[in-house]
């Protein structure tokens, strides 16, 4: 009977343990955002941030041949930090960093491309109801 009751306790734990990583980790969510160029704040575009096995994804950069890429991720105090850089063989590469508190997301995104001056972005936004 106790191991019965130590092996139910210890299966308890488990899930709970489980459950709780669940929520710490980006994969499987998609965020739809506002985004704006920081010298125009006044004109904002939709995108919609996908991570999904282990790789993050813009979907609004996919009309200049930027594609999913790996990103990186860390958990503090309630937040989940992350950063990853997309690419695209003709528009150069896209640096994205942000936050995610909750249901919200907020960053940045630094597009470098050869030729031009780099353009600074902002994003914020929420999590995309199932």
């Amino acid at each position: 009977m106790k191991n019965e009751h130590l092996f139910s306790f210890i299966l308890m734990l488990f899930a709970v343990s489980c459950s709780n990583n669940m929520s710490k980790t980006l994969d499987g969510k998609s965020y739809q955002l506002s985004c704006w160029d920081l010298n125009q704040p006044e004109k904002q575009d939709p995108d919609l941030l996908v991570f999904k096995n282990g790789m993050m994804d813009s979907e609004a950069c996919h009309q200049y041949g930027f594609t999913a890429a790996p990103y990186k991720s860390s958990f503090e105090n309630g937040v989940i930090s992350f950063s990853g850089t997309i690419s695209s063989t003709a528009e150069g590469s896209m640096l994205i960093e942000g936050k995610v508190k909750e249901n919200q997301i907020d960053g940045t995104m630094l597009w470098k491309k050869a030729g031009q001056a780099d353009i600074q972005y902002g994003f914020k936004g929420n999590l995309k109801p199932e």
